[in-house]
């Protein structure tokens, strides 16, 4: 499935910038980078070196990715988040790939990032040929997009959340691997995985797990610190309700453990290495 869609005025955006002091929505994207960097990790990527992330917003990951040892440096089109991940000592050029491309080109990198980040770009297959070049021998290319492929894509298809006019493109699993092949890449490893997964709602998870579409799961969840309760469970009037509210995040758990084992999550993560 690929569809091309118009592209947003994505770099005086001031909705992203606004999003900075919303406390729950920050906790819920440092627990995602967090599980990012250990998949790089998992998948044997260097735990050092050069760092560019492309898309790099207010710099959480790159933030951590300075803490787990790396050189670091980002790329980042909206002039709000750019700002703030300056403020706060994270090295950032404020512009889209294509305008700081000039900036990096002699540059050297170990690891090249993009996070939701390739289905927004026109044309991202030459911004790849051009992050190719700037990718040490043995360096490794780093992409979280949607699975077109997903279970819940086929299962709505062009009523998929992800399915949207800022997203330009669409990747399944074997068309990034073919795109990444042609140009001198060896996909290593694809891992399925869902935004902070593992504090899915039940709704959400169920919506991944049954054939049926869940009513009001196919939009993005407000994800707040302590988790989302599902309806059902505030208005039930059973007396044990502590032993209810202890149930809750055990089933989200478990349910949220049953997506990732059955690899029903709506973003694959591509590890990719220079050939």
């Amino acid at each position: 499935m690929i569809k091309f869609m118009k592209k947003d005025h994505y770099k005086e955006n001031k909705i992203y910038g606004s999003q900075l002091d919303k406390n729950h929505k920050i906790s819920a994207r440092e627990r995602s980078v967090l599980s990012r960097l250990n998949l790089i990790k998992k998948a044997g990527v260097v735990s050092s070196g050069a760092l560019l992330e492309i898309g790099s917003h207010e710099g959480l990951f790159l933030r951590e990715a300075q803490k787990a040892g790396f050189e670091i440096l980002g790329i980042e089109p909206n002039l709000y988040v750019a700002d703030y991940a300056i403020k706060n000592g994270l090295p950032t050029i404020t512009g889209s790939f294509e305008e700081s491309f000039e900036k990096v080109k002699d540059k050297k990198f170990d690891v090249v990032a993009l996070f939701h980040t390739l289905e927004h770009m026109s044309d991202y297959l030459e911004n790849l040929k051009k992050i190719e070049t700037i990718i040490n021998l043995g360096g490794y290319l780093i992409i979280e997009v949607p699975n077109s492929e997903s279970y819940r894509s086929k299962k709505y298809g062009d009523d998929w959340v992800y399915v949207y006019e800022e997203h330009l493109h669409h990747f399944s699993p074997r068309g990034i691997k073919e795109i990444l092949l042609s140009i001198g890449f060896t996909v290593k490893k694809i891992y399925f995985r869902d935004f902070d997964e593992m504090r899915m709602s039940i709704k959400q998870s169920l919506d991944r797990l049954l054939p049926i579409k869940i009513r009001g799961a196919n939009v993005k969840y407000k994800n707040m610190d302590d988790g989302e309760t599902p309806s059902s469970f505030k208005k039930t009037e059973l007396k044990s309700k502590k032993i209810i509210s202890l149930l809750i995040p055990l089933i989200r758990t478990f349910l949220a453990f049953c997506v990732k084992v059955l690899k029903r999550g709506d973003f694959m993560f591509i590890v990719a290495k220079i050939k």
